[in-house]
């Protein structure tokens, strides 16, 4: 009994917590709800403004000498000394002699070709005088300022067919070329410098046996210049010969250049075009690498723009002063950095830097400063 009448009172105390707990929450006065207010965002914008821009195109590439070749010996022979030795750093105007090989036995050589030579002809004499008396002063004074030790000059002019087989037979013909052809050999043993230059690599030295197919050095020219690099395939709309360049070396100085070739052909693993700038400059050295800007033909009625400012093909601009729009336009110009734009009215407020989170309609506060 005692047990029943516990549980009574202990379900009597709890209904009557409950009532009092509504009764207090009743009490409690209801506030308002109150809407937050709309958050806005401070932005930067930039009046639209259409001109005439030209297309940038940033390249960066390495310069190359236009005059640069691998020098290797024609002919066997031993190098001699000389007052200019043949070494790296060493510089050669056009035409100086940038090596001589010993050239004593095959100078002997031809030598003996061309006294063989004039014994030739002067045994053809007689019968020139004989059979071919118009033509035998000009074979007799040719014959008469012969020199052994000069180069061959040119033949007499032949007056006829049968002169020329007649001469043909007695082999002076043969003779004749056979002796240039010793001549131009022996002018190999002297190497002179194409152009003016530096020797970038020597693998010679005095006393040394060269033979016919060895590398001997490399000789760059000291003016004349060009730099490589590589443009995307969209630049290739607008990238021309002709077009002007201006790199910037790491000094910080400025130089010029010009658009001398550009390869149609795209490198497909890197889908790029080769384009080659010509650079003229007396501080340039083969092998530096230069960062520059290549300046194509202006469009007209354009606007450049830093290329994060675009959302796909549309930009954000700012309506009433307030509220951001996603706006199409039309890109008539791509860089890594940048982009030209047209469709968009001119003075109209579009955001100046890109803002994350942002959305077609959000509203926004102008930054005034």
């Amino acid at each position: 009994m005692k047990g029943i009448l516990r549980a009574l009172a202990g379900l009597v105390i709890i209904g009557a917590g409950l009532f009092a707990a509504r009764t207090l929450i009743g009490m409690k006065e209801q506030r308002p709800v109150v809407s937050p207010p709309r958050a806005t965002k401070l932005v930067k914008t930039l009046p639209v403004t259409l001109s005439n821009e030209p297309p940038l195109t940033y390249i960066k590439g390495r310069v190359l000498a236009v005059n640069k070749i691998e020098i290797f010996a024609e002919v066997n022979g031993v190098v001699l000394n000389s007052t200019k030795v043949f070494r790296e750093g060493v510089r050669f105007e056009r035409g100086e002699t940038m090596l001589r090989m010993d050239d004593t036995e095959p100078k002997m050589a031809l030598l003996a070709q061309r006294s063989a030579f004039l014994q030739l002809l002067t045994s053809a004499l007689p019968d020139l005088k004989i059979d071919y008396p118009d033509a035998y002063p000009n074979w007799r004074a040719y014959t008469a300022d012969f020199d052994v030790a000069q180069t061959l000059s040119e033949l007499p002019e032949f007056s006829s067919d049968q002169e020329k087989f007649f001469l043909s037979n007695r082999g002076i013909l043969n003779q004749f070329y056979s002796i240039r052809s010793a001549e131009e050999r022996l002018s190999k043993y002297t190497l002179q410098a194409p152009f003016a230059g530096e020797v970038t690599l020597s693998s010679i030295n005095p006393g040394a046996l060269v033979r016919a197919g060895q590398k001997i050095g490399e000789l760059v020219s000291s003016g004349g210049f060009e730099v490589e690099s590589a443009i995307s395939r969209e630049a290739l709309a607008f990238v021309a010969v002709g077009d002007s360049v201006q790199f910037t070396t790491d000094a910080g100085a400025t130089i010029t250049g010009t658009v001398a070739r550009v390869l149609k052909t795209i490198d497909p693993s890197t889908q790029t075009a080769k384009v080659f700038v010509r650079v003229d400059d007396a501080a340039l050295r083969d092998g530096v690498y230069l960062s520059g800007t290549i300046y194509s033909k202006p469009l007209p009625e354009v606007m450049r723009i830093a290329r994060e400012l675009l959302v796909g093909e549309s930009v954000y601009t700012v309506v009433a002063d307030s509220v951001l729009t996603l706006t199409p336009v039309q890109i008539a110009a791509l860089s890594e950095r940048d982009a030209l734009i047209t469709g968009v009215r001119e003075g109209t407020l579009l955001l100046a830097e890109p803002l994350s989170n942002a959305f077609d309609g959000m509203v926004v506060k102008l930054d005034r400063e």
